[in-house]
């Protein structure tokens, strides 16, 4: 893929050197020159698509990245739309070549030396709500921001513990981006010194698994993991090849051993596993293809070889600030089972199938008895029927994120002398109306904090509570990247960490809130005591770490999760992606849905995709079709000139 687009940069350029008054930032990275363009605004540069490793296909499918590819020509970086494959509900979106990188800078002077934000590009920013999203708030703060691609679902996360297939290709994509940051971005006036990691839901669970391996020592300095953590029962697989097995014999094959499971899916084809993945049924939020706790093997290096809990129990995390938090309703992301799954009504009858998967029982009478603990905590009258949807956005949301969060801020502060910064997002404006949810949810819903953190609207065009809430947000988190401290200068509070001695934590008001205090912020401490208590009381007495099964014999008998397929409809809910903590249902498809894309170029035959179930697009013809338009542009142009 790399070779072709090295073609279609040389001609691009070769194209725009005919116009005299286009001005192309040009950067001399360690694979050759970079030229970018700038952003509409004139405020800022932008490049997009900068490979940082070479490609996965065919048999690198599931293996760690490798070495980036060096530029015979200069590379023109403006390729947009490169998105990694995911499952989509009814097909599926990206390419399998994705491994590219993203760099926005207010300047090309190599001697500013400017903080840098690593952005992990979750489901947050897809479709829907893309439009309404922008970096341009941080970059007026003096920030460098990147955001790199990395694989997702089976492509990311199958773990076999194989050659092949060791496990966590996606976490180790996004340490290779960080080297290549590391490398590079002092070429666009950043601090390889100082950078941040952040993300959001699924992709702010693989950021503090990046802060969870010594492979990212000297690479990370300050992380925020915005609703989701290592310790979220959906982070890290407690059966890494359940799925895999189902996975397989949906697709025809009799599994004898892990090396033909490897070979199954090297060989099949994107379009056919996401086929397959779309019609899993995950009630307990757990993922069909999750990070691990891998096994060692002889040549390749391992990312994770404890589980968070035990990493962060004795201490072993990265010593760096740490921030993390929650919204008042993180369950809304799960207000689309409501409508269209039928979660409700299937809680009624079978509240089992719905308990997070870190808990263990000694028997299904335990099990059973803890469901009803559970139920009568949450749900009134002791049942789960349909007037109990707020009870059940709860029940979600303190399961998949809340909980998780504020128990990971109290293990690293007792293991750890770095500071650690608690938030709870309340605020809901008017900005709000970009996400396109289920159902109507009144408080701060799951993803709320990234409207106004990502807001690309001009000031005048926005209520002054809502322009405040983003420039307090924004104030914060850049300031956290500078300096490890998150202060505001709008904001007269004070934000101090959470201690082992004082769970301090931070509380962005809602509207309500705001006008009868005439604040946007207050400081507490404890956060959601009793809730706490509750689930404190159960994990004291049934948590169950995260590990792997590497033996078939192992696995969990209770194989039979296929079928319902969530109606073969979730829209983008991040069931089988990385974090598996969804996205409100407002993911509804893009150009890219079915298409194949780049997916099987440069594959060999034996490694060859099975076509049995056949990608929907050619990309041979697709790619000779592209550079054959190319060329007729250019005999437009009398002359062409390849920059060099």
């Amino acid at each position: 893929m790399w070779f072709l687009i090295s073609i279609y940069s040389a001609i691009v350029c070769g194209v725009l050197s005919q116009s005299s008054n286009i001005y192309l930032p040009k950067v001399n990275i360690s694979q050759g020159t970079v030229v970018g363009s700038i952003s509409d605004d004139d405020t800022y540069f932008e490049f997009y698509g900068i490979p940082y490793a070479d490609s996965t296909a065919g048999s690198n499918r599931f293996k760690a990245p490798s070495t980036p590819p060096l530029f015979e020509d200069e590379f023109i970086a403006n390729r947009k739309d490169i998105k990694c494959v995911k499952a989509s509900g009814v097909g599926y979106e990206g390419t399998e070549d994705c491994l590219t990188i993203n760099v926005f800078t207010p300047t090309l002077n190599n001697s500013r030396q400017l903080s840098v934000m690593v952005w992990i590009k979750g489901k947050e920013f897809d479709n829907a709500i893309d439009a309404e999203l922008s970096f341009k708030k941080f970059l007026e703060k003096e920030v460098i921001i990147v955001n790199i691609n990395y694989r997702e679902s089976i492509l990311g996360f199958l773990c076999l513990g194989t050659e092949s297939a060791p496990g966590n290709a996606g976490l180790k994509d996004i340490i290779a981006g960080l080297k290549w940051i590391q490398n590079n971005i002092a070429a666009f006036g950043g601090n390889p010194d100082n950078v941040s990691l952040f993300g959001h839901g699924s992709s702010a669970a693989a950021v503090d698994l990046i802060t969870l391996t010594q492979s990212a020592e000297g690479l990370v300095h300050k992380a925020i993991s915005q609703s989701g953590t290592a310790l979220a029962p959906w982070a890290v697989t407690r059966n890494n090849l359940r799925y895999a097995i189902i996975v397989a014999e949906a697709l025809g094959h009799k599994i004898e051993d892990l090396d033909t499971l490897s070979d199954v899916f090297s060989r099949t084809s994107v379009a056919a596993l996401m086929a397959v993945i779309n019609e899993l049924d995950l009630t307990d939020n757990s993922l069909a293809f999750a990070p691990c706790v891998e096994r060692s093997i002889d040549n390749i290096e391992p990312l994770l070889l404890k589980s968070p809990y035990q990493t962060i129990m004795e201490g072993e995390q990265l010593q760096i600030p740490f921030m993390t938090g929650f919204v008042d309703i993180e369950g809304s992301l799960r207000a689309e089972k409501v409508v269209k799954s039928d979660w409700l009504e299937r809680m009624k009858t079978s509240f089992i199938d719905f308990i997070q998967p870190d808990l263990d029982f000694l028997s299904e009478e335990q099990e059973l008895e803890i469901a009803q603990e559970i139920q009568d905590f949450y749900f009134s009258n002791d049942t789960s029927d349909a007037d109990s949807v707020s009870d059940f956005l709860t029940y979600q949301g303190d399961t998949m994120i809340l909980i998780s969060a504020i128990r990971e801020a109290r293990m690293r502060t007792a293991s750890s002398n770095s500071s650690v910064y608690l938030y709870q997002f309340s605020y809901k404006g008017d900005l709000s109306e970009a996400l396109d949810r289920p159902l109507p949810i009144d408080a701060a819903g799951h993803g709320e904090e990234l409207i106004y953190l990502f807001n690309k609207k001009n000031d005048t065009g926005i209520s002054s509570h809502d322009q405040a809430i983003g420039e307090i947000l924004i104030e914060r988190w850049t300031n956290f990247a500078k300096h490890s401290i998150p202060t505001s200068e709008t904001s007269q509070v004070t934000w101090n960490p959470y201690t082992f001695t004082r769970s301090n934590y931070l509380r962005v008001l809602d509207e309500t809130e705001i006008n009868e205090n005439s604040t946007f912020e207050v400081e507490l401490i404890t956060p959601h005591p009793t809730t706490l208590a509750f689930w404190d009381s159960l994990y004291a007495q049934h948590f169950i770490d995260a590990k792997s099964i590497w033996n078939l014999n192992d696995r969990a008998e209770d194989d039979d999760t296929g079928g319902e397929g969530d109606d073969g409809n979730d829209n983008g809910d991040d069931d089988n992606n990385t974090g598996g903590e969804g996205d409100d249902g407002n993911d509804n498809g893009d150009d890219e849905n079915n298409t194949g894309g780049e997916d099987d170029n440069n594959v060999d035959d034996e490694n060859k995709p099975d076509d049995s179930v056949p990608d929907s697009a050619s990309t041979t013809v697709g790619y000779t079709f592209a550079i054959l338009m190319l060329f007729a542009i250019l005999e437009k142009f009398h002359t062409v000139q390849i920059l060099s």
